[in-house]
């Protein structure tokens, strides 16, 4: 699943409604100087580096093509 953003004027994000769904209200979100990392506020950080190693892996065979 993919999904482009834009930001408003104001500097917004939008996320979707499939996304907020998801993650729910209240979100973790860390940064550093080209990627951003958002989960739901306590999330199991070992559940979230499993989800980060499948998006790694989805990225590297989509680089790969």
């Amino acid at each position: 699943m993919e999904f482009e953003l834009k930001t408003g004027p104001q500097g917004h994000v939008y996320l979707p409604k499939r996304i907020r769904k998801i993650l729910g209200e209240n979100m973790t979100l860390i940064p550093n100087s080209t990627v951003v990392v958002v989960y739901p506020n306590g999330a199991d950080l070992k559940a979230v580096m499993r989800s980060l190693g499948v998006i790694l892996s989805d990225l590297k065979l989509r680089a790969s093509k």
